[in-house]
């Protein structure tokens, strides 16, 4: 089975946790053709890119393995799966093989207890009582100016509001409000894939 990985499949590393105590959560695992992270906190689930064959059962991947993957639109990272092994190799924009890093053979981590049931984990159903989009640059600069141990915490009165911040976990808070046109309210659906509501409704 052929797997394509690009920047984002990969950036779910950053998902994984590095405490020792909980060795599975260091994986990203491959489950019947998604892509899922966790560290206890937080969980990000993806569908996979799957090229050729399909996969059924559970595989890890091992997150410093796949962190020294390189994928980009010259170089894509293609991973293949057998029985017993995994390597990644490169292709370019033509689906020709290209040596760019070496490449990765290696083993999936395996172990008797499986990787957490997550679809369990979603509600039934899309129905929101309340949503709100921020634009993801926007977010990602916020978070830049806050500290990695602070507490954020996000309100908003009204549609068409402000959103006003606050992180106070330190000796001078900082503190603020995101003007309502990197909002968007009006055009904003919440929905879900629909392969994901239908493996919901089974649970």
């Amino acid at each position: 089975m052929k797997i394509k990985l690009d920047e984002y499949d990969i950036a779910m590393v950053n998902a994984t946790t590095q405490e020792a105590g909980s060795p599975l959560l260091h994986n990203v695992c491959l489950r019947e053709g998604k892509l899922a992270a966790a560290d206890g906190y937080m969980l990000v689930v993806r569908e996979a890119d799957i090229k050729d064959g399909k996969h059924e059962g559970e595989t890890l991947l091992p997150a410093s393995i796949i962190k020294t993957i390189r994928s980009t639109p010259k170089h894509q990272a293609e991973m293949i799966l057998d029985d017993t092994s995994l390597s990644v190799q490169y292709k370019d924009g033509l689906d020709r093989p290209v040596e760019f890093d070496p490449i990765l053979n290696f083993k999936p981590y395996t172990d008797s207890q499986p990787f957490p049931k997550y679809m369990k984990l979603f509600p039934k159903g899309t129905t929101k009582k309340a949503h709100i989009a921020v634009r993801v640059k926007l977010l990602k600069k916020l978070l830049a100016c806050l500290p990695d141990d602070g507490m954020l915490r996000i309100g908003i009165n009204k549609p068409n509001d402000p959103l006003e911040f606050h992180c106070e976990d330190f000796d001078r808070p900082i503190y603020g409000m995101i003007m309502p046109m990197f909002t968007d309210w009006q055009d904003f659906k919440w929905t879900r894939h629909p392969e994901t509501v239908k493996e919901e409704s089974k649970l």
